[in-house]
């Protein structure tokens, strides 16, 4: 069994019997999936057109906040990297805000979009994939860290990457979020769908991991970051609830409708126990 990526602890416990086996740290509380992959195929039960339709007006709101909180913390004169853009939504509101900042995305399927909008991104994967000599005033992780290997070395890239005070922008579920935790509570009673959806192990690119605040503070700390800012983001909207679900087509019907009431439900809630955070960290 492979140590915790985070503290090294040479004893992690196994936690969830998933589709992929999920262990979690007793030392600092880290959940990872050693065994989980990046399918480089790209197949996987996840509807792309739906999944668009259902997150792009969601993003962008959240990307308004991050780029809020770029402004207030840094120079006014910006250049940035992030790392997996996806749809490039987040390059997008950047340019809208005169912020240049370019992207590097292993998923060759968005280029026809990219060069249509004008977005500089290079394909391949961080930090392997990009320039060593290359310098940013800030590295931006929008749903993307949980899904990579080796965090300890992609945080050694991060800060040779940044400029001097350059900030690391990192946007991630947490174990704190509502529906983790009753996810984790169906678990008990013997339902695994809402976990193994979670993690996402039915997509291409499943979650290698799921950090809690302390933990990400900690690992932050540990590696020369200091902590700026850090606040909720929106989770869903509810007037998109019916595409969010539909994303994933092995969903069936009957599962389809239970979410949704469930979602429903429990949206006044996701306010105060919201599944993402934004956490703006500052190199020192």
């Amino acid at each position: 069994m492979k140590p915790c990526p985070i503290c090294t602890n040479v004893k992690p416990t196994l936690k969830y019997r998933l589709k992929f086996n999920v262990f979690q740290c007793p030392e600092c509380d880290f959940q990872y999936c050693p065994d989980a992959t990046f399918n480089k195929s790209f197949v996987s039960d996840l509807n792309e057109t739906t999944r668009e339709k259902a997150l792009i007006n969601l993003r962008k709101e959240n990307f308004h906040r991050i780029l809020t909180s770029i402004k207030q913390h840094s120079q006014l004169h910006q250049h940035g990297l992030e790392v997996g853009p996806g749809y490039g939504w987040f390059l997008e509101v950047c340019k809208d805000n005169n912020i240049r900042c370019e992207g590097i995305e292993p998923e060759t399927r968005f280029n026809e979009r990219y060069q249509k909008e004008g977005l500089s991104v290079d394909n391949g994967f961080f930090p392997q994939d990009i320039s060593s000599s290359k310098k940013y005033d800030f590295i931006a992780y929008n749903d993307v860290i949980e899904h990579l290997p080796e965090l300890k070395e992609i945080m050694k890239a991060n800060y040779a990457m940044l400029h001097e005070n350059g900030l690391l922008i990192i946007n991630v579920p947490i174990q704190e979020g509502l529906i983790y935790f009753i996810s984790r509570l169906a678990y008990r009673f013997g339902i695994k769908s809402l976990l193994n959806r979670m993690w996402q192990f039915n997509f291409h690119s499943p979650h290698l991991s799921y950090f809690n605040k302390q933990t990400l503070l900690k690992f932050s700390k540990e590696n020369n970051f200091k902590l700026e800012d850090s606040f909720p983001l929106k989770t869903i909207n509810l007037s998109e609830i019916s595409d969010r679900i539909k994303q994933d087509n092995n969903q069936g019907v009957l599962m389809r409708i239970i979410t949704k009431v469930g979602a429903v439900v429990l949206f006044p809630f996701l306010q105060l126990f919201p599944d993402t955070y934004c956490f703006v960290f500052r190199k020192v």
